[in-house]
């Protein structure tokens, strides 16, 4: 190669390297039009924890459907946390190494199952999950030695500018104290609103439901404290089966008025009245919570039947096989992609630093231990049969210990079976 081809060469890779710097590299995205515009059209230096995320928040706290439903699916993500595997290029397991190790122990207080079960319940509520992960000095410099879980109603962003789109993050504190991007990672569900940073959250999305489940709640409690009521009255519904919330407060207003009480009264608004029983079971406001329930579930990725323990599924096994397949082993996933990518840049310079070992690495999840994943043996065995699968095979399959005999590795063909185009006359005599 000549010496003057070099120049060009070198320019290309340079380019190269300047667009490998990434989303946190001082001046690389300088020249970024969309980051450009989009910081320029941003007031706020700071974008504060919102009043959303604390009604978020204590929606989780007070709705015992969503704090059902966010436990039940961060349970089965922490429980799958045992069965984390690193494997290199070639899908070999490897046995010990520093990530695993942070793994095991997150943090002095929270082993991995606590630990996953903070990072999933954080992803669910707010849609997106904050982790602090101290970087070790010393001989293990870089290495992440701690991990813990920010609870996010509390994470406010400090924003930057198109060359450093965000400066970091901080809890109810000083923005000048914050907590860099070199020194946590923030998993996120993809949020439509490009002036925010933060994650976009599955119960905004059910938020409409979740409120009815509240309205029922509260109306409830009402008939119980007041020693029982006739009738309930909501809100009509429109042709689209929503209720406009200024319909509802007016609604809500009039019949909680004092100067309306033991009064006949006119509504402006079309109501709907729901005529109660003797017992609160036999409140038909309950119908509108299985709604809510339906939506959240939808809104989170898990049948319906899993809250209500309908029989769908034939035991309690396969209804976790539904939910570790449908949601949990999708967000466990998440959180270690990651994790891994994390450990794997190190932004603590001018410039992102990647560690060529780690890219050879990757984390999976062994489902082949997970009892319940398991796939049916008799139908296995099935399957294994048409095959023509060796006797050591099928025993291979049941966990059994091997037949050190040749027979035992030798195909099994069911009596009858014909192979290519070879016939025979039953009627001719064979030798």
């Amino acid at each position: 190669m000549g010496i003057f081809n070099r120049g060009s060469e070198i320019k290309a890779l340079q380019e190269q390297i300047k667009e490998l710097k990434g989303y946190y590299d001082q001046g690389a995205n300088a020249e970024n039009k969309y980051l450009r515009q989009l910081m320029r059209t941003q007031t706020n230096m700071v974008e504060f924890a919102s009043f959303k995320r604390q009604q978020l928040f204590e929606a989780y706290q007070t709705n015992t459907a969503i704090f059902g439903i966010v436990d039940r699916i961060a349970k089965a993500v922490g429980e799958l946390g045992r069965y984390i595997e690193l494997v290199d290029a070639e899908d070999n397991v490897i046995e010990q190494h520093k990530l695993l190790d942070v793994l095991k122990r997150p943090n002095d207080r929270m082993k991995l199952k606590t630990f996953l079960y903070a990072w999933a319940t954080n992803y669910l509520v707010f849609g997106d999950a904050f982790v602090y992960a101290k970087k070790a000095l010393g001989k293990d410099r870089g290495n992440i030695s701690e991990m813990y879980v920010m609870s996010g109603q509390e994470v406010n962003i400090a924003k930057g500018n198109e060359s450093n789109i965000i400066k970091g993050v901080f809890i109810n504190g000083d923005i000048h104290d914050s907590i860099k991007p070199s020194e946590y990672f923030q998993s996120f569900i993809y949020n439509l609103d490009s002036t925010s940073l933060y994650g976009f959250s599955p119960l905004i999305a059910a938020a409409y439901d979740v409120q009815l489940i509240k309205s029922g709640k509260e109306r409830l409690n009402t008939a119980l404290t007041n020693g029982g009521v006739s009738a309930i009255i909501t809100p009509a519904r429109d042709k689209d089966g929503f209720v406009v919330p200024q319909t509802a407060d007016a609604v809500e207003d009039e019949l909680n008025s004092k100067k309306n009480v033991n009064k006949n009264k006119f509504f402006r608004q079309a109501i709907e009245v729901h005529q109660l029983g003797n017992t609160p079971v036999d409140l038909s406001i309950l119908d509108s919570s299985k709604e809510s329930v339906t939506a959240l579930c939808f809104a989170y990725g898990i049948p319906v039947d899993l809250y209500y323990g309908q029989s769908k599924y034939e035991n309690a096994k396969e209804a976790k096989k539904a939910l570790y397949e449908s949601a949990a082993i999708p967000l466990l996933e998440q959180f270690l992609e990651d994790f891994h990518y994390f450990a794997m840049v190190d932004r603590s310079g001018k410039t992102p630093k990647y560690d060529a070992e780690l890219e050879k690495l990757h984390f999976i999840i062994n489902t082949d231990k997970v009892d319940v994943l398991k796939s049916n043996p008799v139908e296995m065995l099935q399957a294994y049969n048409l095959a023509g699968a060796t006797l050591n095979e099928k025993r291979d399959l049941l966990g059994l210990s091997e037949i050190e005999e040749d027979y035992a590795n030798e195909p099994m063909i069911p009596l009858g079976t014909q192979f290519g185009d070879v016939s025979y006359d039953f009627n001719e005599p064979t030798e």
